[in-house]
């Protein structure tokens, strides 16, 4: 027993003085605390005690299962924005995302389509793909299930997927590319380039033609195509009360393992417990409207001005990436970082392996840059430049997209589509590099390469933005091409 550190006790066994028992009275950060009769609490410090272990678990409840919430924000949002009724109903971003819908960063380059799934009302789903189109499905507690297209089982071919709810045991049919899915209700979402589908109205026709969704046992059902570019909505989790009511949704509607017993326990300590009701009293719903606001506020200071120095992309410029240690199960030696999952789910939606490992001329990859080339937050009220440089190793295209810090979705601005992107061909300088400028007015002769950065509600509001490569090559990843960082110039 050699390896146990004996050195706190004294010779005889009695503790030595700078390791005994806290005091019976002391402060803290939520007041003085009294213990009586060598340990017992007085009412006053039971109350305060109990108030600040409901508060700090409220707290890190809402951080840890702050990616259901998202998921559930996306379903929810689905049906109350666009009218979805079933899973055959599809939401086609036809004419791409603009910044009208609050949205996590949603980008304005793809030809999104977005299904929403509940295999608990449905059964066993029908997922027919066409060829092209790639993207993956998540579950609940928006964990990577699968991949559509070239990363998928259809290796981009397209094909039918049965999506299988938990603990399915009836007959599987032969010619389904079979996915079980550990939860109920599920997102799958598909993008394809506007070069193979096309915009607008050929757009809709492309999915309307070759994507169906529908219970295995009704056969295939008729769906409707709603053109989503252009309409409101909220997609965001609450940052209120209403938070822990979701929790107990989810709780609920889904299996009783889609969270881990050390997490149903810190969840059944807050009142939220499968087959009860969640009833907090008056005291409670206060605390839990506090650890809700203290969530957001932790959320926001890891995403923006994260400590962690393998945030940093490179060594000497500001871009930052959206995941940690480049798993999308946010792994670091043998455990999960739980600030990196944060990180990510706090700020965009979408997760699978394609955006977080090297795969080259496959997927996507992602830098951020919340910070211009002073290490300062940037200024709606300011006029700032980023020189791309030439050769950008993106097989398909890349993107610059302007997002608003409060709720990372796109910057609403007069533009409607706050982004550069190379599929619009910019004025490009004589040595290949692109110039784009950002600020609240448009610099003499830049039209073509300038994002507008004062927000229609807030002028001079920060912002943020994403560097997207689509299909990145061998140089993003050995970093023989790096991004310059983005600088003032008023």
């Amino acid at each position: 027993m050699g390896s146990i550190d004996t050195s706190l006790f004294n010779t005889d066994g009695s503790l030595m003085p700078e390791f005994e028992p806290a005091p019976a009275e002391f402060e803290t950060n939520f007041g003085t605390l009294e213990f009586v009769g060598g340990g017992f609490p007085t009412p006053d410090t039971a109350q305060r005690v109990f108030d600040e272990m409901d508060l700090q678990r409220a707290t890190q409840a809402y951080m840890d299962f702050y990616p259901a919430l998202s998921l559930l924000a996306m379903l929810k949002g689905h049906v109350a924005n666009y009218g979805v009724r079933s899973c055959s109903d599809i939401i086609v971003f036809a004419d791409k995302m603009d910044s009208t819908p609050l949205w996590l960063t949603g980008n304005t380059d793809s030809i999104y389509a977005l299904v929403t799934l509940d295999l608990k009302e449905d059964g066993p789903t029908v997922i027919e793909i066409p060829p092209g189109v790639l993207g993956p499905a998540d579950d609940a507690y928006f964990k990577f299930i699968m991949d559509f297209g070239p990363t998928g089982q259809d290796q981009g071919k397209g094909g039918k997927y049965l999506m299988l709810p938990p603990g399915y045991k009836g007959e599987v049919p032969d010619g389904y590319f079979v996915v079980k899915s550990p939860t109920n209700r599920v997102w799958p979402m598909m993008r394809a380039n506007a070069a193979l589908v096309g915009t607008g109205e050929k757009a809709l026709a492309f999915y309307r033609d070759h994507l169906k969704v529908y219970p295995l046992a009704k056969g295939p059902t008729e769906g409707r195509y709603i053109n989503g570019t252009g309409m409101g909505g909220n997609q965001l989790a609450p940052e209120n009360m209403r938070a822990f009511e979701w929790l107990a949704e989810i709780v609920e509607h889904e299996p009783g393992d889609i969270f881990n017993k050390e997490q149903l326990g810190r969840l059944a300590s807050l009142g939220i417990e499968k087959g009860k009701p969640f009833a907090p009293d008056d005291r409670m719903q206060r605390i839990l409207a506090q650890g809700a606001k203290q969530g957001v506020a932790m959320a926001r200071t890891i995403a923006y001005a994260n400590r962690d120095p393998e945030v940093r992309v490179y060594p000497d410029r500001s871009w930052e990436t959206l995941f940690i240690g480049g798993s999308s199960e946010f792994l670091r030696n043998g455990y999960r970082n739980i600030d990196a999952r944060t990180l990510f789910h706090y700020t965009a939606v979408v997760v699978t392996p394609a955006m977080a490992a090297r795969m080259v001329g496959k997927g996507s990859q992602y830098l951020a840059a919340y910070r211009d080339a002073n290490d300062a937050h940037l200024d709606g009220a300011k006029t700032y430049k980023l020189q791309v440089p030439p050769n950008v190793p993106a097989k398909d295209f890349w993107s610059v997209t302007l997002y608003d810090p409060a709720t990372r979705s796109q910057l609403q601005t007069e533009q409607g589509f706050p982004s550069v992107n190379s599929q619009k061909n910019p004025d490009t300088n004589a040595d290949g590099s692109v110039d784009i400028y950002f600020g609240p007015t448009v610099p003499e002769g830049k039209e073509h390469n300038w994002v507008q950065t004062v927000p229609q509600t807030v002028p001079g509001k920060g912002w943020f933005t994403l560097f997207r490569i689509y299909g990145p090559l061998e140089p993003f990843f050995d970093k023989t091409w790096i991004p310059d960082d983005i600088v003032e110039v008023t």
